[in-house]
């Protein structure tokens, strides 16, 4: 099972940073293709992050999490 750390949006948009500065190095196909998939796959996190601190998405969130919870309350 792999492990998640918690990393910011600011660390995850440094390595893809990263990972496109090696890229522009990289000579072989197989480096520029890890290298490209790192990049795409910490900018998706940190753009997941971002929409998941925005402050619509956590007010909407917990509406729906209340609204979960009344529904499962038994005699409700």
């Amino acid at each position: 099972m792999e492990v998640l750390e918690r990393r910011s949006a600011a660390y995850h948009r440094a390595a893809a940073a990263r990972a496109r500065r090696l890229l522009a190095e990289a000579t072989t196909p197989w480096v520029k293709e890890q290298l490209a998939e790192a990049m795409e796959r910490h900018d998706h996190i940190a753009a997941e992050i971002d929409r998941a601190s925005e402050p619509d998405a956590n007010t909407a969130s917990s509406h729906g999490e209340a609204d979960a919870m009344s529904s499962e309350t038994p005699g409700r």
